[in-house]
């Protein structure tokens, strides 16, 4: 399933790659469990794993090494080594760890020396282990947070010029309107943006379907541009398998490597499925692993990721740099939902990680808004910009 990437010719001989595949089997196999059979040869040991199509990354910026991710045999890459070892008590211990194992590459032959130091570097300028505070100063910067118009979907088919106005009126300066090319609410892109520019709000991001990113590139796109968006976002279905999982990943970098070159990142937003172990392994980790983060990025939704367990906070330990976008909601005692800072998600926690995160853009949502979309989503702006951390 993954390709080596290309390398110099004579850098490793036949011997150490086996060695190297065998002892990373074996590290990784609480990764990603093989069948009985992957004994046999040739058998991928780390089939959901980081795949070569990225860089060794640990966050953005010089926190990503820029170095290949290099399949080291069988399947297992680079990134699947470093990650077998975590969780990482602190910052030092794991940059002693990716230390450690870069070390032992480079004396194997797999990486040069500038390899070796450029990543132990990328290692050392990350936020990987280090405590992330709350001293309860901070607030979120007004001009990043959003509203994601699913929240106002009732009024925005009818009467979209006052819904867009009562929200700017509250203090929303950005929103999220989703759809798919073409079809926002009953309108078409360039019908809408207008209508949202009008309002005052800007629009970050647009959410659309997957056969769009498949069948009509050129369409989002278009679409992205009319509304000045730099990201563009899908969502998944909970019939995937873990194939499914891989190919959606494929589609990603693909469409990825194309938007790129037209100044749009494309992103993937969660529910609850995601999070559903298969054979051990999570779907969204499979995305998160075998997408290229410098193409693709992750809409963490924070109501759905909790709702079934998953603790955002240890998900941006693992993913650093991956997650530009959140999708801030609440989560009433009860499970449903409520407005943003009257339920029981500690959201303080969890923004307190947003550098790590890379977080731009905060939007909040609400799935059944009471008493109507705009007065919920102005209740959730109204406390998430009380809120401190």
């Amino acid at each position: 399933m993954e390709l080596t990437s290309a390398r110099p010719s004579g850098r490793r001989s036949r011997r150490t790659r086996h060695l190297l595949a065998a002892s990373l089997a074996a590290a990784l196999l609480p990764l990603a469990p093989a069948p009985a059979s992957a004994a046999t040869a040739g058998t991928d040991a780390c089939p959901w794993g980081y795949t070569t199509s990225s860089t060794v990354f640990f966050g953005q910026g010089r926190a990503d090494s820029g170095i290949p991710n290099y399949d080291l045999g069988d399947g297992c890459t680079l990134m699947d080594t470093i990650w077998a070892e975590a969780p990482f008590l602190d910052h030092g211990s794991f940059v002693r760890t990716v230390s450690g194992i870069v070390t032992t590459l480079k004396r194997d032959g797999v990486l040069t020396g500038y390899e070796s130091r450029t990543i132990v570097r990328a290692a050392a300028r990350s936020s990987v282990g280090e405590p992330q505070p709350t001293p309860g100063t901070r607030a979120v910067p007004d001009g990043r947070i959003g509203l994601v118009l699913y929240t106002v979907r009732a009024t925005m088919p009818s009467a979209p010029e006052a819904t867009l106005a009562a929200l700017a009126g509250c203090g929303y300066r950005n929103a999220e309107p989703s759809g798919g090319v073409d079809n926002f609410y009953g309108k078409t892109a360039t019908a809408l943006a207008p209508v949202v520019a009008g309002a005052g709000l800007s629009v970050p991001s647009i959410g659309i379907g997957l056969g769009d990113l498949e069948n009509n590139i050129d369409g989002v796109i278009a679409n992205a541009r009319a509304f000045g968006a730099r990201y563009v976002r899908i969502s998944g279905s909970g019939s995937w398998g873990l194939d499914d999982y891989s190919e959606v990943a494929a589609t990603l970098n693909t469409a990825g490597a194309e938007l790129k070159k037209a100044g749009i990142t494309v992103a993937y937003h969660n529910h609850g499925f995601e999070f559903t172990p298969q054979n051990g392994v999570r779907g969204y980790d499979v995305l998160l692993r075998e997408t290229d983060p410098n193409l693709v990025a992750m809409e963490l939704d924070l109501y759905w990721a909790s709702s079934v367990g998953a603790d955002p906070v240890e998900l941006i330990k693992q993913y650093p740099g991956r997650f530009p976008l959140f999708h801030v909601k609440d989560m009433a005692a009860d499970g449903s939902f409520a407005d943003v800072g009257e339920g029981t998600i500690d959201f303080a926690r969890i923004f307190a990680y947003s550098a790590m995160a890379g977080v731009r853009y905060y939007l909040t949502e609400n799935d059944s808004p009471r008493p109507d979309g705009v007065s919920s989503a102005c209740d959730s702006y109204a406390n998430l910009r009380a809120l401190r951390y």
